[in-house]
């Protein structure tokens, strides 16, 4: 009886050992399984940081180009004001010059006809 109660004792012992064993793991699992939680949201964390700063840089740069682009377009709408103002110009001048042109062509038939009338009295006398 003496070797039965001693290996009753070792195998309490044994449950005894792998139960702590077993609770330990589970207890200190915790916090392993916690700081790799916390490991990952930092990464992702990290890694969103990255992609808000690139996003950032994209937005600024395509904000300067927006900004050249609107300056580009007031300056070429100005140049277009200035050449609409210099066509509108252009076209009264060579409507003024057109009429002119009439004007003499109309006083050079009426001259070359006073001349002619003037010629036809000679012959005639």
């Amino acid at each position: 009886m003496k070797t039965n109660f001693n290996f009753r004792k070792y195998n309490l012992t044994i449950l005894f050992t792998k139960t702590c064993f077993i609770f330990f793991l589970t207890v200190f699992d915790q916090p392993l399984v916690y700081a790799e939680n916390i490991s990952n949201l930092q990464k992702n964390a990290s890694i969103a940081y990255d992609n808000m700063m690139q996003a950032k840089q994209s937005a600024d740069t395509l904000n300067k180009d927006a900004v050249f682009a609107e300056k580009t377009l007031s300056a070429i709408k100005q140049k277009l004001a200035t050449a609409e103002r210099e066509a509108e110009i252009a076209r009264k001048k060579s409507e003024q010059a057109r009429i002119s042109m009439e004007q003499a062509t109309n006083q050079w038939r009426q001259a070359s006809d006073a001349l002619a009338n003037e010629w036809g009295k000679t012959d005639r006398k």
